[in-house]
């Protein structure tokens, strides 16, 4: 992928040449005050690169011991001065009469998308002469909006076949991505890869691998930039299933050795899903038969710095021998979690599917079940949750309105706020076909974001809904192309969002007979944008996820077909 960082060296020169155009240079001038004759970017532009040089052109040549960080700086629209060098700037086979004329600053970070920046020059400038600008010399500029690159891959291609990405990010702006890839005679790998702004993607690299069937791995990754990684393991020709974890150690730079993540009762066990808080604390939870009774419970476990993994506990023990199909399990900053999962009506998963949960507090320990979802006529399905930074959660879910003639699922949700979960409420309003699988996030103000695909008369479609202070009206995320034959269906949406309240969704659209990636986002205080292409290159594109980092760059990823045979995992962002 081409990344806007490696293109600096081409910002700075493209910048020197306006300001060479710009200058009109010469010895000494007759004026009394040093005069600034040309800027770059110019005053009032638009559409600036966040990594571009700054720069300006005074008539007079500079005295380089006053050309400073403190004489020639750029500040944000709280007035915070962005760290930068700057130095005396001469291109090669400029005019010898603009020599030492031009003054450069280039930033340490790349400033922010679509912001407002002021320039200063103060009077502390002097020319060789002596000269001085008679006051302060400021100007202003906005920066460009940010933008899907270009797509690549994240491991290699052709040797088999990848399923099940996940990815999360940390305060740092790094991304981790872990999978399950399978190949024929060898057996199923964890397979890992880690992203960062200087190196961008490197390799993948296993972090288990053997001759165990190896299931769909979860992933959480902690501010500082740690990843908890859970898994199912089935060994070859044995009908236990266990589940395992595995750490990357941020420091270090490393992944722990795979470990079996159940202590105490270690039967058969499913479903992991895993969180983990700014802090570096992290709790996973799955289903497992308990020991004596045979009947499935809902089990749980936690990581804390100072002492790792603790001791795994039974924080539900369902009435039914199948206690869910799923699990969910998120947190907030102050590390208290909250665990969802389904459990059936009837017995051995018979019977509509309700949804229960339970909430951690740290120096408590986990709280008694509370049902959220306990109506036994409709079942709940495809259920999604998400904890905001501030405790605030939110739970989705796909619920038939049980019609007799022409059933139909809708979309509902329940609010937890204030140490309680409100009563169910449906969030779409289309009574005249079904809704699937919804997603959530939640932002740092305790706001959430839900899409799901609907299914409209002529296609399916993403929709969307945000509750601020309640529930908004449903709105399109994905609008139908005004050229029906160019429109198809859209399928499995996703959504994440930033604390600041920047979100993206991503789905699965058929385009030409094949599956392409799709995208739109919300900024704070709009609506959703327009819906574009992340990825169309040849081959079926499926089960696409995201995430969005602190300063609003999003990773997509997802599987994608080889030319040759095989699925591999692809990857876009937005940055």
């Amino acid at each position: 992928m081409k990344s806007r960082w490696l293109a600096y060296l081409f910002l700075v020169v493209a910048l020197s040449f306006v300001l060479a155009c710009k200058g009109e240079g010469g010895g000494e001038t007759d004026s009394e005050f040093l005069e600034v004759v040309g800027t770059g970017p110019a005053d009032g532009a638009e559409d600036i690169q966040v990594d571009i040089a700054i720069g300006f052109r005074v008539g007079d040549p500079i005295n380089p011991d006053t050309l400073t960080e403190e004489t020639f700086f750029v500040t944000d629209p709280d007035g915070n001065v962005l760290p930068a060098t700057v130095d005396v700037f001469n291109q090669d086979g400029q005019d010898p009469e603009l020599t030492d004329t031009a003054g450069r600053l280039i930033l340490d970070e790349p400033m922010e998308v679509l912001t407002d920046y002021t320039v200063t020059i103060t009077t502390g400038l002097q020319s060789m002469g002596g000269k001085q600008l008679e006051e302060e010399f400021l100007w202003s500029f906005r920066t460009i909006d940010a933008a899907w690159g270009e797509t690549e891959w994240i491991e290699p291609q052709g040797l088999g076949n990848s399923a099940g990405v996940a990815i999360g990010v940390a305060d740092d702006l790094s991304a981790i991505a872990v999978w399950r890839f399978t190949e024929d005679g060898v057996g199923d790998s964890i397979l890992a890869n880690r992203y960062t702004r200087s190196e961008l993607w490197g390799n993948a690299a296993p972090i288990e691998s053997g001759a165990a069937t190896l299931t769909e791995p979860q992933l959480a990754v902690d501010g500082a930039g740690n990843g908890f990684a859970v898994w199912t393991r089935i060994p070859s020709a044995s009908p236990d299933r266990n589940i395992y974890t595995a750490r990357y150690d941020a420091e270090s730079g490393a992944w722990s050795a795979a470990e079996l993540l159940q202590n105490g009762d270690v039967t058969r066990a499913r479903e992991p899903s895993v969180a983990a808080d700014p802090n570096g604390n992290a709790v996973a939870v799955w289903i497992q038969e308990d020991e004596v009774t045979g009947r499935e419970v809902i089990r749980a476990i936690r990581y804390e710095p100072a002492s790792g993994w603790g001791d795994s506990e039974s924080i539900a023990a369902p009435e039914t021998f199948t206690a869910a199909a799923r699990t969910a399990v998120g947190i907030d900053d102050e590390g208290r979690a909250i665990a969802v999962w389904d459990p059936p009506t009837g017995v051995a998963g018979a019977g509509a599917r309700l949804l229960m949960a339970s909430r951690y507090q740290p120096g408590i320990g986990w709280l008694e079940p509370v049902s959220v979802k306990s109506d036994e006529t409709s079942s709940a399905d495809n259920f999604a949750l998400d904890v905001g930074a501030n405790g605030d959660a939110f739970l989705v879910w796909e619920q038939n309105d049980g019609g007799e003639e022409s059933p139909r699922d809708d979309v509902w949700a329940s609010r937890f706020s204030g140490g309680t979960w409100g009563d169910p409420v449906r969030i779409d309003d289309y009574d005249d076909g079904d809704k699937s699988v919804p997603d959530v996030a939640v932002d740092g103000s305790g706001a959430a974001y839900v899409v799901w695909a609907q299914s409209d008369p002529d296609f399916v479609n993403i929709w969307g809904a945000r509750y601020v202070d309640a529930w908004a009206n449903p709105e399109l995320v994905e609008p139908p192309n005004e050229d029906p034959s160019l429109d198809s269906d859209a399928e499995t949406p996703k959504v994440e969002v930033n604390r600041g309240g920047n979100a993206f969704a991503v789905w699965r659209q058929e385009a030409d007979q094949q599956n392409s990636i799709w995208s739109n986002r919300i900024d704070p205080g709009t609506g959703w944008l327009t819906a574009e292409v992340v990825e169309d290159v040849p081959g079926n594109a499926n089960r696409p996820t995201v995430v969005v980092d602190e300063g609003r760059h999003a990773h997509a990823v997802w599987q994608h077909s080889v030319s040759g045979g095989g699925i591999s995992i692809r990857t876009n962002r937005f940055e």
